[in-house]
């Protein structure tokens, strides 16, 4: 029987504006048209302002089925990529992992991995500049360098993308529209809630999804180049059985954001 919290007909929208914490949702303010593209202080860090900008991205999925979409970002990175996929095995989950252009290029063999494990490659731009940052022709440079290195390994799972840090513009949702791609978002974030130890974390984010929900978690923490970063996604690792039990006790399966996405309405 599915999880009687996770189906129910209490509005998604309602629910979802009332979350709190790093990932939270707000209330829908607009965007002035002349903040493009986000200024310092006025980036789009919430769903609210996402959606404002991107109407077309995807944030949650209204759906009949008792799916939640698992994604990571920022790999792939052989100190954590391997034991994500590991653990997803052993739970029967299926993901999309949100890869760092630069980082397929580095580690085709975690990149051939993902795919041959039946989870999908997507887009994460090349090098993780901040495209609400840059011009637009580096936006276009990030979008299609990043596919190419994708689409090496997934043809299919490059037409989404995810703006890293969900940071986006008007200019950066018609540079993706142009493109043919499809921006994804999230409704809720793992590395907020890992105020706990890990086992205790976990299980609480786990009880906390809903059927429908988009979860960004990291595989990744190193990326070289432009826009360098090297952080430890040790605890997100730590945590991710214990989500993915709590998950199962409840009847909610982990799937790809592109099954989650044709089974229902994206909002």
């Amino acid at each position: 029987m599915h999880d009687v919290e996770g189906l129910a007909t209490v509005s998604r929208r309602s629910v979802v504006l009332g979350a709190v914490g790093l990932c939270a949702l707000t209330a829908w303010p607009r965007v002035d048209e002349a903040l493009h593209p986000g200024g310092p202080g006025r980036e789009t860090d919430s769903p609210a302002l996402r959606h404002d900008v991107d109407p077309h991205g995807v944030t949650w999925v209204r759906t009949d089925r008792p799916w939640v979409a698992l994604t990571f970002d920022d790999g792939p990175d052989p100190r954590f990529t391997p034991d994500v996929l590991d653990v997803l095995r052993e739970y029967g989950c299926r993901a999309t992992f949100f890869a760092v252009g630069r980082n397929v290029e580095a580690h085709p063999d975690l990149a051939a991995r993902i795919v041959a494990e039946g989870h999908r490659l997507s887009n994460h731009t090349h090098d993780h500049l901040w495209l609400d940052r840059v011009d637009p022709d580096t936006i276009t440079d990030q979008l299609v360098r990043g596919r190419r290195a994708v689409a090496a390994h997934d043809v299919t799972g490059a037409s989404l993308v995810r703006p890293p840090r969900g940071w986006t513009s008007r200019v950066v949702a018609r540079r993706t529209s142009d493109l043919a791609l499809r921006s994804v978002f999230w409704s809720a974030c793992l590395e907020s809630s890992l105020h706990d130890a890990p086992p205790t974390a976990g299980e609480a984010f786990g009880a906390s999804l809903s059927v429908g929900d988009v979860v960004l978690a990291h595989d990744g923490g190193r990326i070289e180049g432009p826009n360098p970063q090297d952080l430890d996604r040790s605890r997100s690792v730590a945590a991710l059985p214990h989500v993915l039990e709590r998950l199962r006790r409840r009847g909610l399966v982990g799937v790809p954001v592109q099954d989650l996405v044709a089974s229902g309405d994206p909002r």
